[in-house]
């Protein structure tokens, strides 16, 4: 199926070195490469509040690769990352992976697990986010670290950290079949395209004998819980080895048009068509038929032998650029249509829309990031104030403040060094006590008798009377007295 002649036409097709560098004049260079700074910071951002676990609260930006088993998804994922993934154990479908890739001087990897999920599939209070070993330097590292991991994923009664030491394996426990909790790679490095996206377990239709059969569905809704976020974009995995209407995972799209709007298409093992059947696979690929807004990508990656010999990765890249500028249909595209041919291709397509995306939701995220903060500041108000380093000076501190306390209520306020003198809270049991200690020595004072300085037979002329009684009211009181009137033949005989 080769086409030698046509292979000059595909002379300008990019290489992986070079695929995304811009072209043009100096003004062209200048305005890609700020461009391309500024995309790489907006991917930063959503790397650090994936990593700070908000997207567990807020609906972040991100790409899930949803394809069925066997679509060619690992090798997809392969082949933008760089990296080589666990193959032999089967795990690597078993759980959900977040990739993180960001451009760096130097390569490195590290990985964690996150934990969102119980045992049962429920969703845990406070996710956790734990690293799974040292950073690796070394990708030949890379693949046996990830199979530790998702083994881990897989049994989560036994502590992580065992996986780590078991160099072939053999730890044993009970195992999940799948998991809703995932594996984190963060991959830097100078050739590493900066994107973030989410590879889901494969859809599957089937299980293997003792196999079980709500797996089936437990994929599924685990695929549905992804891909029905609003901002999530769909990278739909679909292999040219199987008919199209055999693949599940478009199943999963094709009814929601909202869905379909967000999801980019990406054809694999175009090397797998059946005789007869390109053009079929062409006019998918010119968005003719099952039609996708953002339209559909073909790759190539390496077979299984190649995978066996341990292709590189810039091999793997000079290998699907040579296939598809040989081999016909695919070397008689239209220029129109060569930009949507290769895995470089898609990377630099997939991190445009993302970081497209996220610059235009980023306003609204941090909107939702603020009145998060703010719930959570009314929410810390009604726990007690923090531990000290030293509990012996909290508590003397403590104790002292209730003294002051103790005192305050004790000997009170007066009147004039209080806003409220009538709020019987700053009183005081002192203040309180001699108030009403005044009150009664003026009820007993004006029970004292009223003096009258002449006998109570006699006559006195009015006038006499009242200065009289002025000079003896001089002496009384100022608030006077109310008690019984005494004359002076009275007096005498209380004397006598």
């Amino acid at each position: 199926m080769s086409d030698s002649n046509s292979s000059s036409s595909w002379n300008n097709v990019p290489s992986p070195a070079s695929a995304s560098s811009p072209a043009g004049n100096d003004q062209n260079n200048t305005f890609m490469q700020t461009y391309t700074a500024r995309r790489r910071q907006i991917l930063d951002v959503l790397n650090v509040l994936t990593s700070l676990g908000i997207q567990n609260d807020i609906d972040l930006p991100r790409v899930a690769v949803l394809g069925s088993q066997s679509a060619g998804k690992s090798s997809l994922i392969e082949s933008m990352s760089g990296i080589s993934l666990p193959r032999a154990s089967g795990t690597c479908t078993r759980c959900p992976m977040e990739c993180r890739l960001q451009y760096g001087d130097t390569w490195s990897c590290n990985v964690m697990l996150r934990f969102e999920f119980d045992s049962e599939g429920n969703r845990l209070t406070t996710p956790r986010e734990v690293s799974f070993g040292s950073p690796i330097s070394d990708k030949a590292d890379v693949t046996a670290r990830l199979r530790r991991a998702q083994r881990a994923i897989l049994r989560p009664t036994i502590e992580a950290n065992k996986f780590l030491d078991d160099s072939d394996l053999e730890t044993n426990g009970p195992s999940l079949s799948f998991s809703k909790n995932y594996v984190c790679i963060h991959v830097q490095g100078p050739e590493v395209p900066d994107l973030t996206f989410y590879d889901l377990p494969g859809i599957i239709a089937n299980v293997s004998d003792g196999g079980n059969e709500k797996d089936i569905q437990l994929v599924e809704d685990l695929a549905k819980m992804y891909i029905s976020q609003p901002n999530c974009i769909v990278l739909l995995v679909i292999t040219c080895e199987t008919d199209f209407e055999n693949q599940g995972a478009y199943r999963l799209i094709k009814a929601d048009e909202s869905l379909k709007a967000r999801t980019v298409g990406v054809l694999t093992k175009p090397d797998r068509i059946e005789p007869g059947n390109e053009q079929r696979w062409l006019k998918i690929l010119r968005n003719e038929s099952n039609t996708l807004e953002n339209g559909w990508f073909a790759v190539k990656q390496p077979d299984f032998q190649q995978l066996e010999r341990g292709i590189s990765w810039e091999a793997a890249r000079i290998g699907e650029r040579d296939f598809f500028s040989t081999t016909q249909p695919w070397s008689g595209l239209e220029d129109k249509h060569r930009n949507r041919i290769g895995t470089t291709a898609l990377a630099d397509h997939l991190g445009q829309i993302l970081s497209d995306l996220a610059s235009t939701k980023l306003p609204a995220i941090l909107a939702s990031i603020n009145r998060l903060l703010e719930d959570v500041d009314e929410e810390l108000k009604n726990y007690p104030a923090p531990t000290y380093d030293d509990p012996k000076r909290e508590i003397i501190m403590l104790l002292r403040n209730f003294t002051k306390d103790v005192a305050r209520h004790v000997e009170g306020l007066p009147p004039s060094c209080t806003d409220d003198p009538a709020d019987p809270s700053t009183a005081g049991l002192i203040y309180s006590i001699n108030k009403e200690y005044d009150v009664f020595r003026l009820r007993v004072h004006r029970t004292a008798p009223q003096f009258r300085p002449w006998e109570s037979g006699d006559s006195i002329h009015s006038g006499v009377r009242r200065n009289l009684l002025k000079e003896v009211k001089a002496d009384d009181p100022p608030y006077g007295c109310t008690g019984t009137e005494f004359h002076i033949e009275e007096v005498m005989d209380l004397a006598e």
